[in-house]
This record gives structure tokens, C-alpha cells and sequence, in this order.
């Protein structure tokens, strides 16, 4: 991809260009959570509060996997900025086994962690088997969202902004579909 047009526009409008579609993919982003819980409030108070028990530590997971793609996004920028298109190359590759490497760590710890994380917070059983079989659904996927980031992180560091956020839309219109479709056992879905 050509750099150049980021070095010839004025700053305002290279500003508003680089920083709406991100703005606009926190905004979608943040619909997931809200999408999930809209859902499951309908089956009940308890299934609400076992999300809200297992909403922290999922922002955790995002929390390190966002700040890895952001060091490897500024990696690819530093080595784009410096004319080096094959060390960019090999940072966005080291990045992505490395971002897959630690996304499966953190789903086994997150996991293996849960029943004793659930427990600190309530003694339902209930909310405890809920948080559980929810939160080993949304961690098994925490390898996609890992990979997602790193997708998202390269296409901003080559300046392709709205190649991420109409990505992120395109999953946020998916998990709308299928939420109710996997949360309800609705069609295919148990």
C-alpha cells in the first residue's frame, strides 16, 4: 500500500479520517456486552448476574490482547515510517503467532481460574454454573478475538481504518443474528 498520502494530508483531515472509523469500532465494539446482555436478562436475574460476574475478567482477556496488538500496530508503523516493508512484515507475523500463543494461555487460565473466581463472589450454585458455562463459551473464542485485534491493529498501522471498522460491524451484525439464535436454542442450536 502506497504510504505516501498520509505524509501529503493536512493534519485535521488525516486526524478525522484516522480517528472516526476507530471511534466508531470502540462504539460497535461495546454493543457486543450490551447485545449479551440484553439476551440473557430474558432468561433470567440469575443468568444476568452470572454475566456481570464473568463481564471483569472478560474485559481482562481483551484488556492484554488490545494492549499486545497495539505494541505490535506501533512495531509496524515504526518499520513502515522507516521504508522497512519486510521487518513490518515479520512484526506482523510474530505478532500473530504471538498473539495466538497468549490468547490460548489466557483461555486455559481463565478457565482453569473460573469455579474459583465465581465462588469468591456468590455461593448460588446456579449463578456458579451459569458463570461457568458461559464463560467457557466466550473464553474458547478468546484465540478468535485475538487474532481479530491483530487484524484490526495491522490494517490501522498501514492506515486502512475503516478496513477494521466495518469488519468489527460486520461481527457485531453476526453476534445480533446469533445471539438469540445460540442463547434461545433457536433453529440449528440446541
Amino acid at each position: 500500500m502506497n504510504q505516501t498520502y498520509m505524509k501529503e494530508q493536512k493534519i485535521l483531515p488525516l486526524l478525522l479520517k484516522m480517528s472516526l472509523p476507530m471511534v466508531i469500532s470502540m462504539m460497535v465494539n461495546s454493543l457486543y456486552n450490551i447485545v449479551d446482555s440484553f439476551f440473557v436478562a430474558k432468561i433470567s436475574e440469575n443468568a444476568m448476574t452470572a454475566l456481570s460476574l464473568v463481564f471483569p475478567v472478560q474485559n481482562l482477556i481483551s484488556s492484554v490482547m488490545i494492549g499486545f496488538a497495539i505494541g505490535i500496530n506501533a512495531v509496524i508503523s515504526f518499520f513502515m515510517g522507516a521504508q522497512n516493508q519486510k521487518q513490518a512484515d515479520k512484526a506482523a507475523s510474530q505478532g500473530m503467532l504471538l498473539s495466538c500463543i497468549h490468547a490460548v494461555v489466557l483461555t486455559v487460565i481463565c478457565i482453569a481460574g473460573m469455579p474459583v473466581f465465581l465462588k469468591m463472589f456468590t455461593k448460588d450454585a446456579e449463578i456458579v454454573s451459569l458463570g461457568l458455562k458461559y464463560s467457557n463459551i466466550a473464553f474458547a473464542f478468546s484465540i478468535m478475538l485475538g487474532i481479530e485485534l491483530m487484524f484490526e491493529k495491522v490494517f490501522q498501522a498501514v492506515g486502512r481504518m475503516n478496513a477494521s471498522m466495518v469488519c468489527l460491524m460486520t461481527g457485531c451484525i453476526v453476534n445480533i443474528v446469533l445471539d438469540p439464535m445460540m442463547i434461545f436454542g433457536i433453529g440449528p442450536f440446541p
